[in-house]
């Protein structure tokens, strides 16, 4: 097929969204002819990509070009790409036209930004629309704000704000009754969507995250050497934000410090929330146990093989990309019974502790630790099965498949009523 891709955030060099955005194109090329539309922020590293010969022939790239160059301040960086990304979504329908009368595309795809609270103007194509994998519906409960600095609990206020005006955002919902189908992160996402859609019939659950082959060896041959014995080590990364809920990791752990438990914590990655944890950790004499840094490479795999878990509560997340990789690596996840991760991991291959208050939250995190550190046969079991669920459930194989499969409905005009890619929770 001929498939126009809208893809804002799209990368080989970056994380997260922009990682999402380019593992998509990256695997979608490898059964259809894929013009991708992106940000022209993207230019240069395409560029790159493209003299690298990452770039496969059969994706050509067109850019939209308002942007203007970042802010110190990360979270007025954060508004401004959300500034960015609503011109983007203006200009898009324009760009998508022009390119649709010389190209004459099967079908079009918004593949990220992956929220649902602004609108693609790409359905008015007349073509098929397929919309996701898209979130954003996942809660931080009032409960756990306590857990948050002054400023995570604005920008949660303001999400909060934001959520109730696109609910009724007569786009958004134009948007969703409109597509072919639409694919959500996560059951949260996927409850709204078909709220906004009006029928449950052509919506369905799709990870954003999933794993090549070589991923995946890469990742799992990181566990080898691993020793099970040694002082737990734990490891979280991402962009470092109030909902993380790494204060109430930092909390349990250090009540079980004081009982003599022997540990470091290893946090891959920075943001607005970096200097309030340092200081957090320093207050609860974590100074010598807690490592906030940056890793890449060989280096992040190796930190990743040095791991014994994966400590991450996540109060609001929409997939957890760094999350799966530790997964891949053998490290059995600690996380929150919430979001994506909640179902991703299952009780076979981690543990989910539950959503309540801070002072609960702490108590069964660090019961969850001591019942680790006690077992360590149990925690490799599930470490072993943490790498097989990613592998077997989160593979680029089964996206190609689940994708394809919601292409040819969507051309032919027969409405997918259900197909997801999460596996279900029982045993990996």
């Amino acid at each position: 097929m001929k498939v126009l891709i809208s893809a804002f955030a799209c990368t080989p060099y970056a994380g997260t969204e922009s990682y999402f955005g380019w593992s998509a194109v990256q695997c979608l090329a490898k059964d259809h002819d894929l013009w991708v539309l992106t940000s022209g922020r993207n230019r240069p590293d395409f560029d790159r990509a493209q003299a690298e010969g990452l770039v496969p022939s059969n994706i050509r790239l067109t850019y939209a070009n308002r942007f203007s160059d970042w802010p110190r301040n990360r979270m007025k960086a954060r508004l401004q790409n959300w500034t960015e990304y609503r011109d983007y979504s203006q200009d898009a329908l324009a760009l998508a036209r022009t390119l649709h009368q010389s190209v004459h595309f099967d079908l079009v795809h918004h593949v990220t930004i992956a929220t649902w609270r602004i609108s693609s103007p790409l359905w008015r194509l007349g073509i098929p629309f397929v919309w996701g994998p898209i979130s954003g519906n996942e809660r931080l409960s009032l409960r756990l704000y306590t857990s948050l600095s002054l400023s995570a609990i604005c920008f949660e206020l303001l999400r909060l704000l934001s959520n109730l005006v696109s609910r009724n955002s007569p786009s958004v919902r134009k948007c969703a009754r409109q597509a072919a189908h639409i694919f959500a992160t996560n059951p949260e996402t996927e409850i709204l969507l078909k709220q906004l859609r009006g029928r449950a019939s052509g919506v369905s659950l799709l990870s954003p995250a999933f794993f090549s082959p070589s991923k995946i060896e890469s990742f799992t041959a990181a566990a080898a050497g691993r020793d099970w014995q040694a002082p737990l080590r734990f490891f979280a990364g991402g962009m470092l934000e109030g909902r993380k809920g790494v204060a109430l990791a930092l909390s349990a752990l250090a009540r079980l410090k004081k009982q003599g438990l022997n540990f470091s914590y290893h946090y891959g990655g920075g943001g607005p929330e970096l200097d309030h944890l340092r200081r957090l950790a320093d207050r609860l004499g974590l100074r010598e146990n807690v490592v906030f840094s940056h890793w890449t490479g060989a280096d992040y795999l190796k930190e990743l093989g040095d791991s014994h878990v994966f400590l991450l509560p996540s109060l609001r997340e929409s997939a957890g990309l760094t999350m799966m990789e530790t997964m891949l690596a053998g490290c059995a996840p600690i996380v929150a019974d919430c979001g994506g991760p909640a179902h991703i991991v299952t009780e076979t291959c981690g543990w989910k502790i539950p959503v309540g208050s801070r002072s609960s939250m702490i108590d069964a995190l660090a019961d969850a630790i001591a019942t680790i550190d006690r077992n360590r046969e149990l925690l490799q079991h599930k470490g072993s099965l943490a790498a097989q669920r990613i592998a077997t459930g989160f593979s680029e194989d089964a996206y190609r498949r689940t994708v394809n499969i919601i292409y040819l409905s969507a051309v032919t005009g027969a409405e997918t009523r259900e197909t997801t890619r999460i596996p279900p929770a029982n045993p990996a």
